[in-house]
Parts: structure tokens; C-alpha cells; sequence
């Protein structure tokens, strides 16, 4: 069985942010200590596999976030694929699906 998580990317957040958790979930987070008002950080293992989504404007940030890890070196970009789901309010939306294998 494979360790699988999936990141659905939105505009709230900066591009950066999904930059960095995509580097995080692919090489695994290493445990710290309380410190100056910040909360301990238990470690955290990396995933096999990485599930990029993002749906209309945040269609960017989540190639840019694959894209990002993949040139350095963290993981391969297997697959790609797009959608146009009808959401609720009965209008369609373009969607983006990235899935990513840790090296």
C-alpha cells in the first residue's frame, strides 16, 4: 500500500505556502521542540504519493507548486489531468489534478 496525500491548493494562500508544503509532504518533516511561543512539531513521514489540486485561478499555484518540487528533485510528475465539474451553483469550473511519486 502506498502512503497517499492529497493537497487541494486555493488563491488564500501565496503560491509560496504550497510551494513549501509540497517540499513537505514529499521529503518528510523532522521533529522539534517548543521554542519561543512556536508549538512543538512532531516528525512527520514522507509520502510516496503527492495529489495536486486546484481549481480555477488556484490552477497556477498547483502547477507551479509540481512543477516546483519536481525541479528540485523531490518527485516525478506521473500524471496530469483536467476537469470541468459543475459546482453547485450549476456554472462549471476548470480543475487541475497533478499526481506526483517521491524519488
Amino acid at each position: 500500500m502506498t502512503n497517499s496525500m492529497e493537497m487541494k491548493v486555493s488563491m488564500k494562500k501565496g503560491v509560496g505556502f504550497y510551494v513549501r508544503a509540497a517540499g513537505s509532504f514529499l521529503k518528510g518533516v523532522d521533529a522539534r521542540e517548543a521554542s519561543e511561543g512556536q508549538e512543538a512539531v512532531e516528525a512527520k513521514p514522507p509520502v510516496d504519493e503527492l495529489k495536486i489540486s486546484g481549481l480555477g485561478e488556484a490552477i497556477v499555484a498547483a502547477v507551479i507548486a509540481a512543477t516546483r518540487a519536481e525541479a528540485d528533485g523531490l518527485g516525478t510528475i506521473t500524471k496530469v489531468e483536467t476537469q470541468y465539474p459543475e459546482m453547485t451553483n450549476g456554472r462549471s469550473c476548470a480543475q487541475i489534478l497533478i499526481t506526483m511519486n517521491r524519488k
